[in-house]
């Protein structure tokens, strides 16, 4: 039983037809454009309306069964199917009707099957975070548009929740509720930075820790969710909250930060020199997008200032090639083992009187110091293209102070992450750092956001997070 015909009440037929990888849905053909209804056998969220497919458009549906989100059926026997559909530009598509070929058990029997094959998991309770002033500050009509239909298709029971305020996420975070299967960001990579802060901060830290989170990009900074779903997804809002709905907690190293007596949570980089300015320098060019960042780059360069400071690395490898090796020899598909840490309380600084005395010292002359775990900072820039989310080590690069021109050509490649072949580039996969800045001036950047020019030191800790995955390692290759 690989095809099934209903009818809806108008007497318009679909045929649904499960192959091996995917399914496909035909649509009757008709010209007619129907608006504001939800009945009708065919149709297309646009934004709270439902339009009738137009069968000239798209009269045959191709989809894989990943982006199924509902296969139901009633006590009256009438099937319901929900799917986002790449020849609809990622739209959620909805058909309903009853069997026109299959008896009623027939019918349950198929649809069981096309949900065991979708891998539908249960309703997720979710907490849901919408940055109205992110980015291009279009996060709300997003959510309106392409988040909320496929959440609610999909049964999710949605707590939303409007930041109003900077810092709004992490007020919520440490006061969260910690009942919820995830908390979902319509924002950029600081709400994520700020819940993570939040979590640091509730009353059982490491409880709120293991709350998965989940990224739609809706900002300017969107490389978490890049770095998820890949170059080719990795923007998409629908494809963004089918992964919300579908994935996979998938453990996430986080960085611990020690600057004077604060301690504070990194998950994606730390900058200081000309990577720090083209980020924090490019605030109020936030309404480009992630193109802020190569303006900012270009900008930089005509400075060409040094990064006057110290670095000291915990260095645990330094051999590129073997880096790459290791690389690729994780699978996308491969579950990975976490440890396990006792107790409610975040584990102590190991490395509170860093640097120690078997550190490497970098002074040369630097441009920058760029550390982190994600292979794309935007999409322009893989600057970490070896980096993986819970291998136990932060990747530090330190790139040496060189002329213009060079760094003019290292833009090129640099979304493919050719610069990490440079022998100006500096690269480690350390446990931990410090960096001593020798000047005052300049910028310090944390997960996107202003830090004091002050000595700080980073450690990792492993696989203290969870993100919401489809994989379980970057969608990365290199």
């Amino acid at each position: 039983m690989n095809t099934l015909k209903l009818e809806d009440k108008d007497k318009q037929t679909t045929t649904i037809v499960k192959e091996d990888s995917r399914i496909v849905v035909r649509t009757p053909k008709t010209n007619s454009t129907r608006k504001g209804s939800r009945s009708c056998t065919s149709c297309v969220n646009t934004g709270g309306k439902y339009e009738q497919i137009d069968s000239i458009v798209a009269h045959e549906i191709v989809v894989s069964y990943y982006r199924v989100v509902k296969c139901t059926i009633n006590i009256e026997g009438v099937v319901h199917l929900s799917l986002v559909s790449s020849q609809h530009d990622n739209r959620l598509v909805s058909f309903e009707g009853s069997a026109l070929n299959l008896s009623i058990e027939e019918t349950k029997e198929f649809v069981d099957d096309l949900y065991a094959r979708a891998a539908i998991p249960r309703a997720r309770k979710l907490k849901v975070l919408v940055n109205p002033v992110g980015g291009q500050g279009k996060a709300v009509r997003y959510y309106n548009e392409r988040v909320f239909p496929i959440l609610r298709a999909a049964g999710c029971i949605i707590d939303l929740q409007m930041l109003e305020y900077k810092l709004h996420a992490y007020d919520i975070a440490k006061d969260l509720d910690l009942s919820y299967d995830a908390v979902v960001c319509v924002s950029g990579d600081g709400a994520i930075h700020e819940v993570l802060n939040g979590f640091l901060a509730h009353n059982t830290p490491m409880k709120a820790l293991q709350t998965p989170l989940c990224p739609i990009p809706a900002g300017s900074g969107n490389s978490l969710s890049l770095c998820l779903l890949g170059l080719e997804d990795g923007f998409d809002i629908s494809m963004a909250t089918l992964n919300a709905i579908k994935g996979h907690a998938m453990p996430l190293d986080l960085f611990s930060i020690m600057q004077g007596n604060k301690r504070s949570l990194s998950y994606l980089t730390q900058a200081a020199g000309l990577m720090a300015d083209l980020d924090i320098g490019t605030e109020n060019m936030r309404w480009l997008g992630d193109t802020r960042f190569v303006v900012g780059y270009v900008r930089s360069l005509i400075r060409n200032a040094p990064c006057p400071c110290e670095i000291y690395v915990k260095v645990e490898q330094d051999d590129k090639n073997e880096m790459v090796k290791t690389l690729r020899e994780r699978q996308l598909d491969t579950p990975v083992d976490a440890p396990h840490y006792e107790g409610d309380e975040l584990p102590p600084v190991q490395y509170d009187h860093a640097p120690e005395s078997d550190w490497l010292k970098v002074s040369e002359d630097i441009s920058y110091l760029y550390a982190g775990q994600v292979p794309w900072v935007s999409r322009d820039l893989k600057q970490f293209p070896v980096s993986i989310p819970n291998d136990g080590y932060i990747d530090v690069a330190v790139q040496l102070n060189v002329s213009r021109m060079q760094k003019i050509k290292a833009m090129d490649g640099a979304e493919n992450g050719d610069m990490y072949l440079d022998q100006s580039l500096k690269y480690f996969k350390a446990k931990a750092y410090h960096f001593k800045p020798l000047k005052t001036d300049g910028y310090i950047s944390i997960d996107g956001e202003s830090a004091p020019i002050l000595p700080f030191t980073v450690e990792v800790m492993p696989s203290l997070a969870r993100v919401i995955s489809p994989y379980y390692t970057w969608n990365n290759q290199f």
